[in-house]
């Protein structure tokens, strides 16, 4: 007998736009009768992560984001702190979310970031959905951090871009869906670019050890060439994720054991 409170616990990755691959992830899911009893989410797949968890399907969450212009969730910000805020983008999550704090949602999720002060990774399992999201979305130097409480909080990628790690003592079985590429473009001299690049490199180091806790990884390799901002390819990245994910879901020797009874 297992003393794990979760049997299957799926993980979404950081990855910026190319976060549309995890709705066709999780469609593949659906397809093959696979359903997580807890999604953990980081930057991007926080996003993803607390709208499925709100009981919404991957087309329902499609629907919502897919005209979206990302691009006007941006505003710049003069402090010393970042160069963008992304309060607009808190208020768009907010409004669309049909419950306003983690522990509403119908099913169990955690919502990881990283505590800048304290220099640790941090899982929000309770508290407003929008603002925690915020936070594990805000790549240092990019945006500005997010005040929780007393503490100040940055993406969670920084410390655990594919977030098996929180799922791992929890669940009999984790499945992490990573979305994040492991090679990078050519480099751009400009601050924004160079400080990407620095978070790109810090998050393929931490991922490779978080992937080796997954008992099934789908590693989805095809969309590498779609870049973080590249909004208009949001339909392809999102098919791309479906048929990648249905591709290794059929090759998996042990595919039924993850499957609902």
């Amino acid at each position: 007998m297992s003393d794990k409170k979760y049997n299957l616990g799926l993980a979404l990755s950081g990855g910026g736009v190319r976060g549309f691959a995890h709705i066709g992830a999780l469609r593949a899911l659906e397809d093959l009768g696979i359903k997580p009893d807890i999604i953990a989410g980081v930057s991007a797949g926080s996003v993803v992560a607390s709208f499925y968890a709100s009981g919404m399907t991957p087309d329902d969450i499609f629907d919502i984001f897919s005209n979206v212009d990302m691009g006007k969730f941006l505003q710049v910000d003069i402090s010393k702190s970042g160069f963008l805020k992304l309060d607009k983008f808190r208020r768009f999550i907010a409004k669309n979310l049909p419950v306003e704090n983690i522990e509403q949602l119908a099913m169990p999720a955690i919502i990881a970031a990283t505590d800048i002060e304290q220099q640790q990774e941090m899982a929000f399992t309770t508290g407003d959905i929008a603002e925690r999201v915020v936070a594990s979305c805000s790549i240092p130097l990019v945006f500005r951090p997010v005040k929780i409480d007393d503490s100040y909080y940055v993406d969670g990628g920084v410390l655990h871009n594919l977030p098996s790690y929180y799922l791992r003592p929890l669940c009999n079985k984790v499945i992490g869906i990573n979305v994040s590429p492991s090679k990078l473009g050519s480099i751009k001299m400009n601050v924004r670019s160079l400080a990407y690049r620095t978070y790109k490199i810090m998050t393929m180091k931490n991922v490779a050890a978080d992937k080796l806790l997954c008992d099934l990884l789908v590693d989805i390799v095809s969309i590498q060439k779609h870049s973080t901002f590249d909004t208009k390819a949001a339909t392809k990245i999102a098919q791309k994720g479906y048929f990648e994910t249905m591709k290794i879901l059929k090759n998996t020797p042990n595919i039924s054991d993850y499957k609902n009874d």
